[in-house]
């Protein structure tokens, strides 16, 4: 099928759409109420009675937990989806919270030794460059095939928030620290706020990309004052944002009705000042072996430190005069470096804004753009109190993000705020998640700088800036804003991605999902792209059900894993025709049909947007 006639209709049923979402009127919360039936005991004293009516959908039919799956994780295959329906959605969150796991820097050791066992079998003796490429064959191998589904949707939602990106060339040879710093958001995505922003302010890797690392206090002979970069950053970006808020997600307003400024200059100079005199906490032995039994000096360069070690604070390059912080909170003279850091940490910890602004945020991350205040309130609550006095307790925050009636309930869908537009690695992860993407080799070694930079404008750990790769605020000019509401992901859906995220998906589809980077290069002591290693997608059922049981039980089954079924009737008229065209010119397979209707889904809005 020549690609600009899919091009064509793509055109005409993905750029036309609207903001407003498909009705459902046979559902109950995310279940159908065909089949409901409700029946308890009359008697007060006794809990015997058929409890079947599924409430907010904590056992939803398939439709249901396809579309949970699309919030807590990248999708899923059939099997999965079947699951969540077995288990109900509160038991699956509960397995997935307690799942053992293995730390991104365990699985980067061990990719860098098969790598270096390969490259050495080619070029003896040659040593392998800790690249961050291997990091990125740990992310997508996860997200292809891992079982910690939640954990990797809530630290890949939690690295667009604490931004740290290593596509710079200072930072492409620090694989171990870059797994290292991806681990601090993956182990503590189910831990306590309070610990991921201890442990984010004083990772080197951070330390470099937001320049406190070897940040040190005023020297007056020379002219010199603290770098303000992470005191502004910390505040902004990562707890409290630039105003007061409400709990619900509101700004609070002074008497002139203006929002009301969470920091000032001043406040990020003395902020500024609780970050000095913090440098690297270990030596990189394995790179400077003649660095044994050295002591550490400050202000030996980056590459020189070990990227998995906390940085430590050198008391002599400290700010130990008094400051002030934003809620006037005093941090008397005279205390320890580390002291002045936590004692900073729990003011900006417990500021009532950093509820409401990560509630926000990861609302925004894994279920619609435009939550309701009191959706962004029940969150907030719970981030500030977990049923048990404590603050900060992210599975409590993630529970509430997921079980909360505005994610669970379908009659919520005709709400037009509801939905988001799918980020383009969640699009691709989702694709090959659900029909079991594997290799002759079985290894998924993708390397996504080259073919996803340009083309889609994001890569994993790869934004532009520290402020992820769109901004939360971001609204689309022609309906989104004038409807005061916002769509962070528009920002980078735009003509150019658009055509290329069509190009993707067809050779996706067609060719491969992706070039495996597999294949030593005989000429140098690297990998290079195998060809003969190429990932494929397993159609199998599609096909069988395409064979015995027609194109509109395949688009059925595709609408259902892709689309929860959520694609719009229209959508699938065109798409039953277009193929129902194939099939009776006797001229394409049953795999080359399956293939057409499954890029025909994936080049939809239906499929685009999660409602």
């Amino acid at each position: 099928m020549l690609r600009c006639s899919l091009h064509l209709f793509y055109l005409s049923i993905f750029l036309p759409f609207s903001l407003s979402a498909q009705v459902y009127d046979d559902y109950f919360g995310t279940g159908h109420t065909i089949g409901v039936s409700i029946s308890t005991s009359s008697d007060q004293n006794t809990n015997i009675g058929d409890h079947t009516l599924n409430g907010t959908g904590y056992f939803p039919d398939m439709e249901g937990a396809s579309r949970f799956l699309a919030q807590a994780g990248f999708g899923g295959s059939y099997e999965e989806i079947e699951y969540v329906t077995q288990v109900g959605i509160e038991a699956w969150i509960e397995e997935q919270i307690v799942l053992p796991y293995t730390t991104y820097l365990t699985d980067y050791k061990d990719k860098l030794s098969e790598i270096t066992t390969m490259i050495q079998a080619v070029h003896p003796g040659e040593n392998v460059d800790r690249s961050r490429t291997y990091t990125d064959f740990v992310f997508w191998e996860n997200a292809f095939k891992g079982n910690n589904v939640l954990r990797n949707k809530a630290a890949f939602a939690l690295h667009q928030i604490l931004v740290l990106s290593t596509r710079s060339i200072k930072l492409n040879g620090k694989g171990y620290g870059g797994s290292d710093y991806y681990d601090v958001l993956y182990e503590g995505a189910f831990g306590n706020y309070r610990d991921l922003m201890y442990d984010v302010s004083t990772h080197l890797m951070m330390g470099f990309y937001l320049s406190h690392l070897k940040n040190q206090k005023a020297n007056i002979t020379q002219g010199t004052v603290p770098d303000e970069n992470y005191a502004r950053e910390i505040m902004q970006l990562f707890s409290i944002g630039l105003y007061e808020l409400n709990n619900d997600g509101s700004q609070k307003l002074d008497a002139n009705g203006e929002p009301i400024p969470t920091y000032d200059l001043d406040d990020i100079t003395e902020l500024a000042k609780i970050f000095t005199g913090l440098s690297g906490g270990a030596y990189d032995i394995e790179r400077f072996p003649s660095y044994i039994g050295e002591a550490l000096q400050f202000n030996r360069p980056f590459n020189h430190f070990d990227a998995t070690a906390p940085m430590i604070m050198w008391e002599d390059r400290h700010e130990t005069s008094q400051k002030i912080m934003l809620d006037g909170t005093i941090i008397p003279a005279g205390q320890t470096g580390m002291q002045d850091i936590n004692d900073a940490i729990d003011v900006l910890f417990n500021h009532p804004n950093v509820g409401p602004f990560l509630a926000l945020r990861l609302i925004q991350q894994l279920v619609k753009s435009n939550p309701s205040p009191e959706y962004i309130n029940r969150v907030a609550s719970a981030f500030n109190n977990n049923g048990q006095g404590i603050r900060g307790d992210m599975r409590t925050v993630f529970r509430a993000i997921l079980l909360d009636p505005e994610a669970r309930d379908c009659d919520k869908l005709a709400d037009q705020k509801t939905g988001k537009l799918r980020q383009p690695l969640e699009r691709f992860i989702t694709l090959c998640r659900a029909f079991d993407i594997d290799s002759p080799s079985g290894r998924l070694w993708k390397a996504d700088y080259q073919d996803m930079h340009d083309e889609q404008e994001q890569t994993f750990m790869g934004a532009s800036t520290v402020f992820n790769f769109f901004t939360p605020f971001y609204a689309e000019d022609e309906y989104v804003a004038p409807n005061d509401m916002v769509s962070p992901e528009f920002q980078i859906l735009h003509s150019v991605t658009s055509i290329h995220y069509l190009n993707w998906m067809e050779d996706a589809i067609n060719i491969r999902p992706f070039r495996n980077t597999t294949l030593v290069n005989p000429t140098a002591p690297k990998l290079r792209h195998n060809d003969a290693d190429s990932p494929f997608l397993d159609l199998r059922d599609e096909i069988d059900i395409l064979d015995n049981n027609g194109v509109s039980a395949l688009i059925d089954r595709l609408d259902l894993i892709l689309c929860y079924g959520s694609l719009y009737d229209g959508s699938k008229t065109i798409i039953e025709d277009a193929l129902n065209q194939l099939v009776n010119t006797g001229n394409f397979t049953s795999e080359e049909i399956v293939k057409a209707a499954l890029y025909f889904i994936v080049a939809s809005a239906d499929y685009a947007i999660l409602k």
